[in-house]
Protein backbone atom coordinates (compact mmCIF):
# COMPACT_ATOMS: atom_id res chain seq x y z
CA UNK A 1 0.00 0.00 0.00
CA UNK A 2 1.15 3.39 -0.88
CA UNK A 3 0.30 6.82 0.14
CA UNK A 4 0.08 9.49 -2.08
CA UNK A 5 -0.43 13.56 -1.57
CA UNK A 6 -3.83 14.46 -2.99
CA UNK A 7 -4.92 18.01 -3.98
CA UNK A 8 -8.08 18.69 -2.65
CA UNK A 9 -9.42 20.32 -5.16
CA UNK A 10 -9.03 16.75 -7.01
CA UNK A 11 -11.34 14.70 -4.68
CA UNK A 12 -14.78 14.18 -4.83
CA UNK A 13 -17.15 13.01 -2.01
CA UNK A 14 -18.69 9.58 -1.70
CA UNK A 15 -22.05 9.97 -3.07
CA UNK A 16 -23.95 8.08 -0.81
CA UNK A 17 -21.93 9.38 2.80
CA UNK A 18 -24.42 7.75 5.34
CA UNK A 19 -22.21 8.92 8.16
CA UNK A 20 -22.61 12.74 9.96
CA UNK A 21 -19.12 13.47 11.26
CA UNK A 22 -18.06 16.19 13.81
CA UNK A 23 -15.61 18.32 11.29
CA UNK A 24 -14.86 21.06 13.56
CA UNK A 25 -13.32 18.41 16.58
CA UNK A 26 -11.50 16.73 13.32
CA UNK A 27 -10.11 20.05 12.27
CA UNK A 28 -8.98 21.07 15.37
CA UNK A 29 -7.11 17.53 15.73
CA UNK A 30 -5.11 18.52 12.32
CA UNK A 31 -4.14 21.84 13.52
CA UNK A 32 -2.97 20.24 17.03
CA UNK A 33 -1.89 16.65 15.64
CA UNK A 34 -1.63 17.41 11.89
CA UNK A 35 -2.48 14.31 9.26
CA UNK A 36 -1.76 11.14 11.04
CA UNK A 37 -4.17 8.76 8.87
CA UNK A 38 -4.34 8.80 4.89
CA UNK A 39 -7.41 8.85 3.61
CA UNK A 40 -8.69 6.33 1.36
CA UNK A 41 -9.63 7.27 -2.28
CA UNK A 42 -11.00 5.36 -5.17
CA UNK A 43 -8.90 5.85 -8.17
CA UNK A 44 -12.65 5.34 -10.47
CA UNK A 45 -12.31 3.67 -13.57
CA UNK A 46 -14.57 1.07 -12.36
CA UNK A 47 -17.30 3.31 -10.99
CA UNK A 48 -16.85 6.06 -13.43
CA UNK A 49 -16.68 8.61 -10.34
CA UNK A 50 -12.92 9.55 -10.38
CA UNK A 51 -11.05 10.59 -6.90
CA UNK A 52 -14.20 9.20 -4.76
CA UNK A 53 -13.24 9.60 -0.73
CA UNK A 54 -14.20 6.46 0.35
CA UNK A 55 -12.90 6.92 4.27
CA UNK A 56 -11.98 10.29 5.18
CA UNK A 57 -15.23 12.40 3.85
CA UNK A 58 -14.70 14.52 7.31
CA UNK A 59 -11.26 14.85 7.01
CA UNK A 60 -11.18 16.61 3.89
CA UNK A 61 -14.03 18.69 4.93
CA UNK A 62 -11.70 20.05 7.84
CA UNK A 63 -8.90 20.12 6.05
CA UNK A 64 -11.24 22.56 3.28
CA UNK A 65 -12.75 24.46 6.64
CA UNK A 66 -9.13 25.39 7.61
CA UNK A 67 -7.07 26.13 4.26
CA UNK A 68 -5.18 23.16 3.93
CA UNK A 69 -4.68 21.94 0.00
CA UNK A 70 -3.35 18.53 0.23
CA UNK A 71 -4.02 15.37 2.14
CA UNK A 72 -1.93 11.89 1.88
CA UNK A 73 -4.19 9.36 0.71
CA UNK A 74 -4.02 6.02 -0.26
CA UNK A 75 -5.75 5.60 -3.82
CA UNK A 76 -7.45 1.96 -4.49
CA UNK A 77 -9.39 1.00 -7.31
CA UNK A 78 -12.34 -1.11 -6.91
CA UNK A 79 -16.03 -1.48 -8.30
CA UNK A 80 -19.32 0.18 -6.47
CA UNK A 81 -19.54 -2.77 -4.56
CA UNK A 82 -16.40 -3.05 -2.91
CA UNK A 83 -16.74 1.08 -2.88
CA UNK A 84 -19.51 0.44 -0.29
CA UNK A 85 -18.40 -2.67 1.53
CA UNK A 86 -15.13 -0.23 2.24
CA UNK A 87 -17.42 2.86 3.26
CA UNK A 88 -19.66 0.59 5.53
CA UNK A 89 -17.10 -1.47 7.29
CA UNK A 90 -14.84 1.74 7.80
CA UNK A 91 -17.95 3.25 9.73
CA UNK A 92 -19.29 0.29 10.93
CA UNK A 93 -15.73 -1.21 13.20
CA UNK A 94 -15.85 2.84 14.82
CA UNK A 95 -19.52 2.10 15.64
CA UNK A 96 -18.68 -1.69 17.22
CA UNK A 97 -15.65 -0.34 19.56
CA UNK A 98 -15.24 0.16 23.15
CA UNK A 99 -13.15 1.72 25.41
CA UNK A 100 -11.22 0.45 28.44
CA UNK A 101 -12.86 2.85 30.80
CA UNK A 102 -10.09 2.70 33.49
CA UNK A 103 -6.96 2.92 30.99
CA UNK A 104 -8.79 5.71 28.93
CA UNK A 105 -9.25 7.35 32.15
CA UNK A 106 -5.58 7.21 32.80
CA UNK A 107 -4.71 8.47 29.20
CA UNK A 108 -6.98 11.51 29.20
CA UNK A 109 -5.24 11.80 33.20
CA UNK A 110 -2.09 12.24 31.58
CA UNK A 111 -2.86 14.66 28.67
CA UNK A 112 -1.81 18.25 29.20
CA UNK A 113 -5.17 19.63 28.05
CA UNK A 114 -7.46 18.22 25.55
CA UNK A 115 -6.89 20.10 22.33
CA UNK A 116 -6.97 18.10 19.63
CA UNK A 117 -7.92 15.01 21.66
CA UNK A 118 -11.80 15.18 20.77
CA UNK A 119 -12.05 14.69 24.67
CA UNK A 120 -13.53 17.30 27.03
CA UNK A 121 -13.04 17.79 30.93
CA UNK A 122 -16.30 16.43 31.13
CA UNK A 123 -15.67 12.86 28.93
CA UNK A 124 -13.15 12.54 32.14
CA UNK A 125 -15.58 13.62 34.93
CA UNK A 126 -18.04 10.92 33.41
CA UNK A 127 -15.30 8.60 33.81
CA UNK A 128 -14.47 9.01 37.30
CA UNK A 129 -16.84 11.29 38.60
CA UNK A 130 -16.31 15.29 39.15
CA UNK A 131 -13.41 15.79 41.40
CA UNK A 132 -14.31 16.07 45.21
CA UNK A 133 -14.76 19.76 46.44
CA UNK A 134 -12.33 20.72 48.30
CA UNK A 135 -13.13 21.39 52.28
CA UNK A 136 -11.21 21.30 55.56
CA UNK A 137 -11.85 17.54 57.13
CA UNK A 138 -12.40 18.73 59.94
CA UNK A 139 -16.13 20.89 59.18
CA UNK A 140 -18.71 18.58 59.85
CA UNK A 141 -22.01 19.48 58.90
CA UNK A 142 -24.68 20.54 61.68
CA UNK A 143 -26.59 17.59 63.16
CA UNK A 144 -29.82 17.14 62.10
CA UNK A 145 -33.04 17.93 64.79
CA UNK A 146 -34.65 14.82 63.82
CA UNK A 147 -31.59 12.05 62.68
CA UNK A 148 -32.64 9.69 60.10
CA UNK A 149 -30.98 6.87 61.84
CA UNK A 150 -31.36 5.20 64.89
CA UNK A 151 -29.07 2.41 67.05
CA UNK A 152 -29.40 -0.83 65.80
CA UNK A 153 -30.66 0.45 62.21
CA UNK A 154 -28.13 -1.53 59.25
CA UNK A 155 -28.08 0.78 56.44
CA UNK A 156 -27.16 -1.04 52.59
CA UNK A 157 -24.59 0.53 50.41
CA UNK A 158 -24.24 -1.41 47.67
CA UNK A 159 -22.42 -4.64 48.71
CA UNK A 160 -21.94 -2.96 52.22
CA UNK A 161 -23.43 -2.84 55.50
CA UNK A 162 -23.41 -0.05 57.81
CA UNK A 163 -24.57 -1.04 61.08
CA UNK A 164 -25.50 1.96 63.63
CA UNK A 165 -25.00 2.16 67.06
CA UNK A 166 -22.20 3.43 69.91
CA UNK A 167 -18.79 2.22 69.72
CA UNK A 168 -19.01 2.67 73.56
CA UNK A 169 -21.65 0.01 73.89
Amino acid sequence: MKTTLLNLSELQPYYRNARRGNVDAIAESLQVNGQYKPIIVNEGTHTGRPFEVLVGNHTVQAAQQIGLESLSAVVVDVDDAQARRIVLVDNRTSDLATYDDELLADLLADVDGFMGTGFTDADLDALVGPPAPKSDPDDAPPLPEAPASKPGDVWLLGGSRLVCGSSTE
